[in-house]
């Protein structure tokens, strides 16, 4: 890992360590670890320390890899870190520069990860990653290799599905796969952007047969499908992006000690 300055690091520590956010000290406190860093980097960048998080996540990123035997019980495991910095940089790189093969890079090696990865993550990472990565392509001007990159994950994926299954076997999680829905999500934006409301609105109601659902998210996808306009049901549709109704990776249950 690159070096950092105790001082430079003990301005960004108490950044993460104070404000309306405050990240408990325990956390962030070894420069040493790159998961320390991580976590100081993702947290400047959640502030909106974009030149702070540029730093910090510059130090570790191109050094180091993440443990994929590392799968603790609780709390998130070193890959999925590793992950989450990976599309915060990239992220960054985006906005800063435009550059798309910059930030793609950053993405494809997250996204190498997550499918590689068996074990669960606590975050949306991994349909996540994949879609931010068809939204750097197109609007990098390569909307035509995204479209198709979208569709292949779609057939390939409905042959033989690479979502991490759950600890528990569970009824809702049978059909779960982000990957599809992603791609279904980034293909129905697209038809709608060409003024093809009926054909978007089509692939959302595909989209959503692969996404996790509570009652609540059955009654609106349930409310969405109902809605006779093309237009009103795309806004139902984007409406319901907008809700997490179960976590996309079924979580254990915490057990407490007697």
């Amino acid at each position: 890992m690159r070096e950092i300055d105790d001082q430079e690091w003990k301005v960004y520590v108490t950044k993460c360590t104070t404000g309306e956010w405050p990240v408990p000290p325990g956390f962030v406190s070894d420069k040493n670890n790159w998961l320390c860093r991580a976590i100081v980097g993702r947290v400047l960048y959640f502030i909106k320390d974009v030149e702070g998080a540029l730093t910090v996540l510059s130090t570790f990123i191109n050094d180091v890899e993440p443990d994929l035997d590392d799968h603790p019980d609780q709390g998130m495991c070193e890959a999925e870190h590793f992950v989450l910095s990976l599309r915060d940089i990239s992220e960054i790189i985006w906005k800063l520069t435009k550059n798309g093969d910059a930030s793609l890079q950053y993405l494809d090696r997250a996204f190498k990860i997550c499918r590689k990865f068996p074990y669960r993550f606590h975050t949306e990472a991994r349909g996540d990653i994949w879609y931010r990565r068809l939204n750097v392509l197109a609007e990098s001007g390569k909307l035509e290799q995204a479209v198709t990159d979208a569709e292949e994950m779609v057939e390939n994926e409905k042959l033989k599905s690479h979502a991490p299954q759950p600890i528990i076997p569970d009824p809702l999680y049978d059909t779960v796969n982000p990957y599809i829905f992603y791609s279904l999500r980034f293909l129905a934006e697209q038809k709608h952007k060409e003024g093809k409301t009926a054909e978007a609105c089509a692939l959302f109601e595909d989209a959503y047969n692969y996404f996790p659902l509570s009652a609540a998210g059955i009654r609106d996808v349930n409310k969405a499908k109902g809605t006779k306009d093309a237009e009103e049901q795309y806004k139902a549709w984007i409406f319901c992006t907008t809700y997490q109704y179960l976590p996309w990776e079924k979580q254990p249950v915490v057990k407490l000690r007697d």
